[in-house]
């Protein structure tokens, strides 16, 4: 914990007045949500600034460790602002745990993200993350950012995720709310009445003239840009065409060398999305092709499964018993990170979680059922499937089959042969299917 007197140059004056609103409200005990409704801000502005706030007051994760930063707040303020705190948060305190260990979550760097590191530096740049639920695109995304703080630009993340069914259905509204949204990020008025104009023909131009001439103008630093959740715009058929349209555009943008191109190019985009989403999408027309730098995220290695058993102080794990968990789990990192979590518990041990997996005590069982779910909502895919995992040998399937089989993170490929991503997958399914 600091010291007073860092403390007290930071608290009050270090902070700006919304800072000091959520704050308030923060320690009161409010939700993202709640504080978002007394402020008439987003939930992604709340967490943004409890986020700055945080690294105000010195709260970063270390190398390698994945902490709720903002959990910190809570104890230093009981210290030196206890009037500040609710009596209820007051007493959490005292229960706050002393092993760290309790609040880690470990993080593995995968060989292609250096690049996006060298990526975010460069002017326009466009980096499309995609990869299956729970591979670790918002781990990486945090990463990037850490590294474009260090490099002084500013950051801003925007989830359509937070979008309700109303405005997600509606393109003009969506786009509307993603101006807004981006605008109480910037700490920047709502000036779309001022701005919008129909008779420009159309909701992207709009959208482009708010961002280029009121959101854009004047930034001295480049702006990181991070667009989550974005497969959930990719599922509105009558309009994630001229969604896509739209980004290409700004991608275009930064490629010229005029006054719009100077906007662009400090403008980094982005782009996150599940791909999940694929498996109700014509696969003859992907939804971004060719636009930016693509990271298809890839699974953990036996040695990056080693590192991070190291990192749980699973060290006692040997060589054949590391082999036997990426037989059962391929190198899903959340299949494996939630193995490791299950092993630090009491009574736990390597040949019990082997036999529990694929049974209804699963420590892996909401992720199973999801999947199992999706797959029904596609009988032919479940057909499909069904071949896959009860099969002994690999099948050949039609290039449309494997692409969403693939996109759903169900099936590893090789060559043209076709397997289950994972051991749990083939004794889940093969029976539930």
């Amino acid at each position: 914990m600091m010291e007073r007197k860092e403390f007290d140059t930071i608290y009050p004056t270090g902070l700006t007045p919304k800072q000091h609103e959520v704050l308030k409200l923060f320690l009161q005990g409010k939700s993202d949500e709640d504080i978002g409704k007394s402020l008439y801000i987003t939930e992604s502005s709340v967490r943004h600034h409890i986020s700055n706030i945080c690294k105000l007051f010195g709260f970063k994760n270390e190398e390698g460790e994945r902490c709720r930063q903002r959990d910190e707040l809570n104890p230093l303020f009981v210290q030196y602002k206890p009037e500040l705190v609710s009596d209820k948060l007051k007493a959490s305190c005292e229960s706050y745990p002393d092993n760290p260990e309790q609040v880690k979550f470990y993080y593995v760097e995968r060989d292609c993200e250096d690049k996006c590191y060298d990526k975010i530096l460069e002017k326009g740049a466009l980096i499309r993350i995609k990869a299956p639920q729970k591979m670790g695109k918002t781990l990486l995304v945090d990463k990037i950012l850490d590294r474009a703080s260090q490099e002084g630009y500013k950051t801003a993340i925007v989830s359509f995720e937070e979008a309700d069914s109303e405005v997600l259905g509606d393109y003009r509204k969506l786009l509307q709310w993603l101006c807004v949204t981006l605008g109480d990020l910037l700490e920047l008025e709502n000036k779309l009445v001022e701005y919008w104009d129909d008779s420009l023909g159309g909701i992207n131009p709009n959208v482009t003239k708010y961002l280029e001439r009121y959101l854009f103008k004047d930034f001295s630093q480049p702006l990181v840009l991070v667009l989550k959740k974005v497969d959930r715009v990719f599922e509105q058929a009558t309009f994630n065409v001229d969604f896509c349209r739209l980004l290409r555009g700004w991608n275009d943008a930064a490629k010229r060398s005029d006054r719009r191109g100077a906007i662009w190019q400090k403008i980094r985009l982005i782009v996150v999305h599940a791909t999940e989403v694929y498996s109700s999408l014509d696969i003859n027309s992907s939804p971004l092709a060719g636009v930016g730098w693509t990271v298809a995220l890839p699974d953990f290695t036996p040695e990056k499964v080693q590192q991070l058993a190291g990192q749980y102080r699973h060290n006692w794990l040997s060589t054949d018993e590391i082999q036997q968990l990426m037989k059962m789990f391929g190198g899903y990192p959340y299949l494996v990170q939630t193995a490791f979590a299950y092993l630090q518990t009491p009574q736990s041990s390597l040949t019990k979680l082997l036999e529990i997996s694929p049974t209804e005590q699963s420590p892996f069982i909401n992720h199973l059922r999801e999947l199992l779910g999706n797959l029904k909502l596609c009988p032919e895919l479940a057909n499909v499937y069904r071949e896959v995992v009860t099969r002994n040998q690999p099948i050949m399937l039609e290039t449309h089959q494997i692409f969403k089989l693939e996109s759903m993170g169900l099936v590893r490929v090789e060559h043209n042969d076709c397997f289950p991503r994972c051991d749990l997958y083939r004794q889940y399914f093969s029976v539930r299917l």
